[in-house]
């Protein structure tokens, strides 16, 4: 994540849970309520991006053993998440260099930061060195924003090669967008990714988070917001 990025939740802070409020990224809560039994016995648990720490809030209050660990670009996040959840242990630092040792903790996970990040490559790199047993991700498909026509243009352009370039110029000569509420953004999908996930584990699972939108019924067109839980070890090999 970027200065830019930091800086800007810096200053949404200390309205940031009133901008996000308890409903408005139910696909988060989903993901966690779906993928958690996946995961088999979790111990120890570290948030990549926890901003006010929200995630956390919904583990600690289901899972009170659980060791948590939350690591944010934002001093201003920081702060926040640490007078919300003082038994957590936070840090700052940056999702493309985890300040964690290899097999730190049991499960790395990142809810709804992927589309804020330069290279969500390196992000995923970083939460399987961290994790012993495997990572949870929580993102956008944006191939199934807009209209019809709009989805069916976008895969014809990354398919082509051309997305990013095309992107760059929309954006006003900018591989980022911006918005008020969501601040940087990078157009994202987490099926980009899919292959390199599951190439690192032995077991991958990938599913909705939201209803389907839209006439298409492609998985990719119709599904915008998705989870891929994955496990370093096959699920037979782990005690669920």
């Amino acid at each position: 994540m970027t200065t830019k990025h930091a800086e800007y939740y810096d200053v949404t802070a200390a309205h940031y849970d009133e901008l996000h409020g308890p409903l408005a990224n139910p696909e988060h809560t989903v993901a966690m309520e779906l993928g958690w039994p996946l995961l088999g016995n979790v111990a120890s648990v570290l948030d990549v991006g926890a901003g006010t720490g929200r995630s956390l809030s919904w583990l600690e209050q289901r899972y009170s053993s659980l060791q948590l660990f939350g690591v944010e670009p934002s001093q201003g996040m920081i702060d926040i998440a640490r007078r919300n959840l003082p038994d957590v242990a936070f840090k700052q630092g940056s999702g493309e260099a985890l300040p964690y040792p290899d097999g730190f903790v049991d499960v790395a996970m990142a809810t709804g930061i992927m589309h804020h990040v330069d290279n969500p490559s390196a992000v995923i790199a970083e939460m399987f060195r961290v994790a012993r047993r495997g990572i949870l991700i929580s993102d956008h498909n944006n191939y199934a924003f807009g209209g019809t026509l709009m989805k069916r243009l976008r895969m014809g352009l990354k398919i082509c090669g051309l997305f990013g370039p095309v992107a760059f110029v929309r954006q006003g000569f900018n591989k980022k967008g911006y918005s008020e509420g969501d601040g940087w953004w990078y157009p994202y999908s987490l099926f980009d990714n899919y292959a390199e996930i599951a190439g690192r584990a032995e077991a991958t699972f990938i599913f909705p988070t939201r209803s389907p939108t839209g006439s298409l019924g492609n998985l990719i067109y119709s599904q915008s917001h998705l989870c891929v839980v994955a496990l370093k070890q096959h699920p037979k090999s782990v005690s669920l």
